[in-house]
């Protein structure tokens, strides 16, 4: 199975975006279909040397135009599917900031505005990373301690906020907070120090987020456990602009700063909408969100400068003028007629004026990007244009970079990615809870039994299982958001009993896959959380912070689990700060002995539940079954093994009962039997004969009694 397999993305689709895409594309069939009769209509009357008659011209026109209404619609409905909301992100931030504040001592109100604007999946995946260490820098050199607060005249508490929103092709992510600023002095200081920049020269805020992204530097005296070290808005940067995004900043000293990250809406991009010029001999399309404008001036009213060159005059400024086929290594632009033709094109504040030879329409082009052998600067990649002509996608940002061959501050930005191999050690610095936090998921029992095995150190070496690995991932992710929900209004409402049974359940049901699958030192850790709950839940402790701080932990070190699969890895490690709050309010258990079960004699006890189910299932003649299985565990723990028998049991039927019960097995208390009552409406010969096949072989089972439970 190949790595990208291995690491295929999964999510969720609602089925009227599915209804659509499937309308559509009955409508392409229904397109194609008349375009193939318009063609032969014309080949025909190309072969007879007969004139196009208006009736054919007027149905291939509206074949296009139908085209065009086709591709738009799917376009944007493939657009709408890769996309999902805030929500998510809006639970893990504000759980961190949580942390961060509880950690440096601050009382800080964090404010979450735009959790319905939707965002591309993959991007929402990347977002959290350079949001987090926004967050942390806001929190511990931003907003000012009680006391400085104080002095500063402004509330004790703190205001850190983030605010998403879209625009047509953008998504608009701010994080701002109420602190003291940053300090452009200490930035500009470091800059004169570096011999980047003059005393005279003026200061402005680019200027300092660019000497704020060069590695390693820093305005904190001193090294928190949250930040200070350096490494983070280097880090911010590189991955903002690695999704095609963005970073501005802006601050003012006693009253705040402002982060904004611009990020495209879609990451999978291959639809363009474009200008199409011709340049000489080459066609190249300009993104139309880069274009300010086309003009036409006359010869006479260029203006030249002996250190800038050609100039036009545009909204009573002076724009420097490029010639296009030069930018771009292709040779000097015939000079014809008397007037040039213009393009003016923008990008993050930067404006420039190219000479091209003609301009074309706006229109849709489907992009083919360079691969990795092939690296061009200011081109992005090739599109076909109309006619099989061969045209190249303009990359604005690093063609206004080629052309102005940017100095000073502003052109920092390659030294400081220099720089950044230098200190590839040190260029991410990992959440504290990491080193706690396995380091992912494992594949489901019921689709890996005969690959999944366990060594003695606990690894569990999934083989061929990575594809069972997703489905997994995907369980956990599908509660992840209600048991956030859950958590944050508890929060607000700590006593409230249907917060409180609902995040229960939810501990429980992860809890529960974890040891499915041979996870059992991440069961406990979660074990744990769910006992300090428990014990809210039943009246024995109050909802106090070191309970909600132990609830919002154990999340957290789910969401990582997660995370750490998708990347492919896999150790069975607890969270030991999990574990040591819980063993600090939890009280001391005391071993429990209890004698062996008398498997073989005791009946299964059904709940009210359960005898409801069997009774359905006995009036609709679907057949129950009583299997009895001996087995030898080996060098595994034998709860472990009988809940692995219990999953695969679940996964050909529904289990009513056990013995010994599960709530038994998942605490140890289980001594290489086991009786399963389930339903099943698979053919009992075929059921008998695969049930023993893989208990036998995968299982240790030494013997295995197979009868019909009446």
């Amino acid at each position: 199975m190949t790595e990208k397999h291995s690491q295929a993305e999964n999510m969720l689709v609602k089925l009227t975006n599915l209804d659509q895409l499937l309308t559509l594309a009955g409508e392409v069939i229904i397109t194609y279909t008349n375009l193939d009769l318009t063609y032969k209509h014309l080949q025909q009357l190309y072969d007879k040397k007969t004139p196009v008659s208006r009736e054919t011209v007027d149905g291939a026109k509206d074949l296009a135009s139908t085209s065009a209404i086709i591709s738009s619609n799917l376009h944007h409905l493939v657009q709408a599917i890769r996309t999902v909301d805030l929500t998510d992100l809006s639970f893990r931030t504000r759980r961190l900031v949580r942390d961060i504040a509880r950690k440096t001592g601050k009382r800080v109100r964090f404010e979450f505005e735009g959790e319905s604007t939707t965002v591309d999946k993959t991007i929402v995946e990347k977002l959290y990373d350079p949001i987090s260490h926004q967050l942390r820098n806001a929190i511990d050199h931003g907003i000012e301690d009680t006391l400085g607060r104080q002095r500063a005249g402004k509330p004790e508490e703190g205001v850190v906020s983030i605010r998403a929103s879209n625009s047509e092709n953008e998504t608009f992510i701010e994080i701002e907070d109420d602190g003291k600023g940053v300090d452009i002095q200490a930035l500009r200081q470091k800059a004169i120090t570096l011999g980047i920049i003059k005393h005279e020269d003026p200061f402005t805020d680019d200027d300092a987020l660019e000497i704020m992204c060069m590695p390693g530097i820093s305005t904190t005296a001193s090294v928190s456990e949250v930040s200070g070290r350096g490494v983070g808005m280097d880090v911010v940067r590189e991955q903002i602009t690695g999704m095609g995004g963005i970073l501005t900043f802006h601050s003012t000293p006693g009253k705040g700063s402002l982060f904004t990250f611009r990020v495209p809406l879609i990451s999978a991009v291959n639809i363009l909408d474009a200008l199409v010029v011709r340049s000489g001999n080459f066609f190249f399309a300009f993104p139309i969100n880069s274009v300010v404008t086309t003009i036409s001036v006359e010869r006479k009213d260029l203006h030249t400068s002996m250190q800038k060159g050609e100039m036009i005059q545009y909204l009573g400024h002076l724009l420097p003028l490029y010639s296009l086929n030069e930018v771009i290594d292709r040779g000097p632009l015939a000079d014809t007629g008397g007037l040039v033709q213009v393009l003016v094109v923008e990008h993050k504040g930067f404006t420039i004026a190219l000479k091209i030879s003609e301009f074309f329409s706006p229109q849709k082009l489907v992009i083919i990007p360079f691969n990795g052998a092939l690296t061009v600067n200011g081109l992005s990649g090739t599109t076909i244009l109309g006619g099989r002509k061969l045209g190249f996608i303009i990359d604005v940002p690093s063609l206004i970079d080629r052309a102005t061959g940017k100095r000073g501050v502003r052109g920092l930005r390659k030294t400081s990615e220099s720089a950044k191999k230098d200190l590839s050690a040190v260029s991410s610095v990992a959440p504290a809870a990491a080193s706690q936090v396995p380091g992912g998921g494992a594949p489901p029992a019921s689709t890996v039994a005969e690959s999944l095995a366990l060594d003695d150190t606990g690894v569990i070496r999934p083989g061929d299982a990575a594809a069972a690995t997703q489905e997994f991932i995907v369980e956990i992710e599908k509660l992840l958001p209600s048991l956030n929900e859950a958590l944050f209004a508890l929060e607000s409402d700590p006593n409230h009993i249907e917060h409180i049974n609902k995040a229960f359940r939810m501990y429980h049901t992860i809890k529960g896959n974890f040891i499915m699958i041979g996870f059992s030192k991440g069961g406990a850790t979660i074990h744990s959380v769910e006992s300090v709950l428990d014990r809210v839940r039943g009246g024995k402790m109050p909802m106090s912070a070191e309970v909600m701080d132990i609830l919002m932990d154990g999340v957290a070190y789910i969401e990582e689990v997660v995370r750490i699969s998708k990347a492919g890895q896999w150790t069975d490690q607890p969270s030991t700060a999990i574990l040591e709050a819980s063993a600090k309010i939890l009280p001391e258990e005391k071993p429990q002995f209890r004698r062996e079960t008398d498997v073989t004699a005791e009946a299964v006890q059904l709940s009210h539940e359960a005898w409801f189910r069997a009774n359905k299932y006995k009036k609709e003649m679907t057949p129950s079954y009583m299997a009895y299985i001996e087995f030898d565990a080996g060098k595994q723990p034998a709860f472990l093994v009988a809940c692995l028998i219990y999953k695969r049991f679940t996964e050909i039927g529904d289990v009513l009962g056990t013995v010994p019960p599960l709530e038994d097995i998942e605490k140890g208390y289980m001594y290489g039997k086991l009786k399963v009552l389930f339903a099943s409406p698979v053919e009992p010969g075929l059921l008998e004969e695969s049930l023993v096949r893989i208990l036998t072989r995968h299982y240790g089972a030494q013997a295995v009694k197979f009868s019909r439970f009446e």
